[in-house]
């Protein structure tokens, strides 16, 4: 008998040492509630609830965690279409005007995904200022490729809408940390 007490100790000490690791669950639809918050003043907001509730760590995130991962949501955006921008350039024959317009996009890209580097680091370091700086950059880099695209003749291809997709991620990371800051 006392063997199966033991047993029953040891289970219940193991099931309460899980939970006490697990995170919290809404159980109403396993979504976090901060989601909506942080996302409340943004204008792309179906965007950032969708972004943000795309990645699982948004489920249990607090709301510095879910600036984070907003940030990290538009590196990887960037990162993407910096190398869809590479990808056309080696293998399609471009107009020399639209060449020279991606080319630019290129470099834009280049230093907007390293200022996006440079928010996550700022923020996780809660240097709110050089995080918001970082990330004002990376929206201005999209920006420039932007103005750059607006001139290209044809603008048949993916790059203008993955350059609004970018910078509107980037808008929704800034306005996230900007949240952040002021709860």
């Amino acid at each position: 008998m006392r063997l199966v007490i033991n047993n029953v100790e040891l289970f219940v000490g193991i099931f309460c040492l899980y939970l006490s690791f697990s995170p919290p669950i809404n159980a109403a639809d396993g979504n976090n509630p901060l989601v909506a918050q942080a996302c409340e003043k943004v204008k792309a907001k179906d965007l950032c609830i969708s972004s943000l509730m795309a990645e699982h760590a948004s489920k249990s995130a607090d709301l510095a965690m879910l600036a984070l991962i907003s940030i990290k949501v538009a590196s990887n955006n960037g990162t993407n279409t910096s190398f869809y921008i590479k990808k056309t350039l080696d293998t399609k024959k471009l107009e020399p005007a639209v060449e020279q317009n991606f080319q630019d996009c290129e470099d834009n890209y280049i230093s907007a995904t390293q200022q996006l580097d440079g928010a996550v680091s700022s923020l996780v370091s809660k240097n709110y200022k050089d995080t918001k700086m970082f990330l004002e950059s990376a929206i201005d880099d999209a920006i420039t490729c932007d103005n750059g695209l607006r001139k290209m003749p044809g603008n048949q291809l993916e790059l203008p809408h993955r350059n609004i997709m970018f910078r509107q991620l980037c808008i929704n990371a800034l306005d996230v940390v900007l949240f952040l800051t002021t709860s």
